[in-house]
């Protein structure tokens, strides 16, 4: 995580309030430095380093997915896919069952699902999708 780059109300509100961060000394001192990168900049050439560079994509064609989650209190089955180079999200086809707290893999150019919970009960099942270019299948087991 890139905490310098992050909004400071984003960086403040939601991170640096986190219990689990506001418990660790060693994640305190990281969102310190990010207040200070963002606090202070004249002081920003003095302070660049791995942490303030944004990331990019090592490849050309690399994308990313978001792949189920949570949202207004129900597990969903959506699955987007966003493309660095044009900073451009799209839905691509949806999962056949909600799942949040998936674990998700990628081998072989096909991107697992696996697990979750449905907002009910806790699956067993996994979900193959398909990656060519922009074309996603799912295949379900």
């Amino acid at each position: 995580m890139r905490l310098p780059l992050l909004s400071p109300k984003f960086l403040v509100g939601t991170v640096g309030s986190d219990l689990l961060v506001r418990s660790d000394e060693a994640c305190r001192d990281l969102v310190d430095e990010a207040k200070n990168y963002l606090l202070l900049p004249q002081e920003r050439p003095l302070m660049q380093g791995p942490r303030t560079r944004p990331r990019k994509p090592t490849r050309r064609g690399e994308v990313l997915f978001a792949v189920g989650g949570w949202c207004s209190g129900d597990a969903i089955a959506s699955v987007e896919r966003f493309d660095p180079q044009s900073a451009d999200w799209k839905m691509v086809a949806p999962m056949s069952k909600r799942r949040c707290g998936v674990g998700v893999a990628v081998l072989n150019d096909l991107l697992y699902a696996v697990g979750g919970h449905d907002g009910q009960s806790y699956l067993n099942s996994i979900e193959r999708y398909w990656n060519k270019i922009c074309h996603v299948k799912p295949v379900t087991w």
